[in-house]
């Protein structure tokens, strides 16, 4: 608004004096040099407007909001059963124009139970985010299996750290409160379905389908406990036919206005506003994660369905029944390390044998494998030196170059080039082509000899 109307006045005023005019009023008295000189002044006012706002058309900015239920908790009749480790996190949201990297999100107790804590990591970090994009960070916060747990309260926030922003917070005080949870067969788990195995880098989609009384609740958590570190969950999407057509890129629906403010005086009931019609949220619920593989493990996940209606607080029967068991390896990784023998300055005249080790140092085989090395400057290829030890790999095929590594057609000869008896000038790269499979763990070796000129 305040750019607008600096652009109508000096507009404005600008007319009132045209060019020929305006010369002859700097000549014509004071009034009208004053007036030519708020013009000049209000336009390097919008100049020096244009120039630091105007650079800020496209910035960044991070919204950070709670996006669980603030209530955890073990099961009423026996704390050996049912869940004891629940997710605790905050959507993050870029807002701005440009994206935004190297988010971080730190949980920080603020205040000591011991009967509360995190297991998994603490930070956890997430891919960047581009305009209008939005991601979970969460951790999981395990209640320690005891009776005296029941009403326990631990206070916490979540920092949020980027690139050239400054640090989010969520609201306090918060607190995570352990309530009694009754088991009952009105949420359950109908499938979970996913990769059961999966290669650390990559992405994969999970999808639970479950379910809730029909008409839903005041308030329903449902989700898959990804270990966080295996798993970062990149996007979260939810549906519920209760109310229809109802979505949610949490995995909390707070339908009724829920108050998680311990200091007031409504704490842990429904003030509103509604966020879904009716203020109950459920029915049929199916939700899509869409998860980054960040370390690997083998991890079994199990669904959980609970909520808070009427005055109490519940969870599915069949909690553990549905799980999927995931293990996640790392790539195919062949490092390879070169030596020469002998070592140091040598004179013109000796031979040189070059080895080069592989081994696989990745959870999974390496397939399509090739080495391919240039001949070192002021050497000559020594013909027939070429050793290979395949370390487990089927076969190898072994070419050579003349031209700089662009074809490997080449065959050496002895004397080519103008090298002497048994060596070869002309090659220039040695490349070994593999076949067969190198396990995890497998390791061989390659070898080739020069003569120094």
């Amino acid at each position: 608004m305040r750019f607008a109307a600096a652009k109508k006045v000096l507009r404005l005023d600008a007319a009132r004096f045209p060019a020929g005019k305006r010369a002859a009023c700097e000549i014509s008295g004071a009034p009208a040099r004053r007036r030519v000189t708020r013009l000049r002044a209000r336009a390097l006012m919008l100049a020096a407007f244009l120039l630091v706002f105007g650079a800020r058309t496209a910035f960044a900015a991070l919204s950070v909001t709670p996006s669980t239920f603030n209530v955890v908790g073990l099961d009423s009749n026996n704390v050996n059963s049912g869940p004891d480790t629940f997710l605790v996190g905050a959507l993050v949201c870029n807002t701005g124009g440009t994206t935004v990297s190297n988010i971080t999100g730190t949980f920080v107790w603020d205040t000591s139970n011991a009967f509360i804590n995190l297991t998994g990591l603490n930070p956890v970090a997430t891919d960047p985010l581009a305009p209008g994009q939005c991601t979970n960070l969460f951790f999981n916060v395990t209640v320690t299996r005891s009776n005296s747990a029941y009403n326990q309260t631990r206070r916490y926030h979540i920092n949020v750290t980027a690139t050239g922003e400054p640090t989010y917070s969520t609201p306090t005080p918060r607190e995570v409160y352990v309530e009694k949870l009754v088991s009952q067969n009105r949420n359950s788990t109908q499938s979970i379905t996913g990769p059961g195995s999966v290669v650390v880098g990559q992405t994969y989609t999970y999808t639970v389908n479950a379910s809730t009384a029909t008409g839903g609740y005041e308030q329903l958590e449902s989700f898959l406990n990804f270990p966080d570190t295996m798993f970062e969950v990149l996007s979260i999407s939810t549906t519920y036919t209760s109310p229809a057509g109802a979505t949610n890129n949490k995995i909390y629906a707070d339908a009724c206005g829920w108050d998680n403010n311990p200091l007031s005086a409504s704490y842990r009931s429904c003030i509103g506003p509604a966020n879904y019609a009716g203020s109950k949220a459920g029915g049929t619920i199916v939700t899509t994660y869409t998860v980054h593989v960040i370390g690997s493990g083998t991890a079994t996940m199990n669904s959980l369905v609970y909520d808070f209606s009427g005055s109490s607080y519940h969870y599915g029967s069949d909690y553990g029944s549905n799980s999927l068991t995931v293990t996640a390896r790392t790539p195919p990784n062949v490092p390879l390390v070169k030596s020469v023998s002998p070592s140091g300055t040598q004179p013109p005249g000796i031979d040189l044998t070059y080895t080069i080790n592989f081994s696989n140092t990745g959870n999974l085989a390496a397939q399509q494998f090739v080495i391919t090395d240039p001949i070192p400057a002021n050497t000559d290829f020594k013909v027939g030196s070429v050793t290979t030890a395949l370390g487990g790999l089927s076969g190898v095929t072994v070419q050579y170059s003349n031209d700089g590594g662009l074809t490997y057609a080449y065959t050496p000869a002895s004397g080519s080039g103008g090298a002497p008896a048994g060596y070869d000038r002309n090659v220039t790269h040695v490349r070994w082509t593999f076949t067969g499979t190198l396990v995890s763990g497998g390791s061989g070796n390659v070898t080739f000899a020069v003569r120094i000129r």
